[in-house]
């Protein structure tokens, strides 16, 4: 018996998570304090991107990108060696090439929403407290408590 509701159950998971209507989030991860030195850093303006219909989570939904940049932390602390991996992987994922770096990477990249494109400048040691990034197949999406110069 205990065999029978076992394999309705997987059959019954597998039907709902293979559903086109479903989205795939990735996990989220955070909220992190990390501080670092910004060693490169880029700033992009917001973008329109048209939804693809019939597609599911935001990909399928008109949005926005909001501006923002995307920072190199060096000699940064406050977040594991994996989850640093997995956090500049979501932002961009061929920061590291086509392998992970063993150990504690050299740098994490993050991708912090400003409107104001002269707000983070190279050689700046910055706290960004409340980390946390999000996403599904539509874009990746992050958030943060704030920034302070330590």
């Amino acid at each position: 018996m205990k065999m029978i509701l076992c394999g309705i159950t997987l059959a019954c998971s597998f039907l709902l998570n293979s559903s086109p209507l479903r989205a795939a989030p990735i996990p989220s991860a955070g909220p992190f304090d990390i501080t670092g030195t910004i060693s490169e850093v880029q700033w992009f303006p917001a973008v329109h991107i048209r939804g693809k219909p019939g597609m599911s989570g935001s990909l399928g939904h008109d949005r926005v990108v909001a501006a923002h940049f995307l920072v190199r932390l060096v000699n940064y602390q406050g977040v594991a060696a994996d989850k640093a991996i997995r956090i500049t992987r979501h932002v961009s994922y061929k920061a590291y090439g086509d392998k992970n770096p063993s150990g504690m990477p050299p740098f994490i990249i993050l991708k912090i929403n400003s409107e104001d494109k002269n707000y983070l400048k190279t050689g700046m040691n910055v706290r960004v407290a409340g980390y946390t990034v999000r996403g599904d197949e539509g874009g990746t999406w992050t958030t943060f408590a704030g920034i302070s110069v330590p």
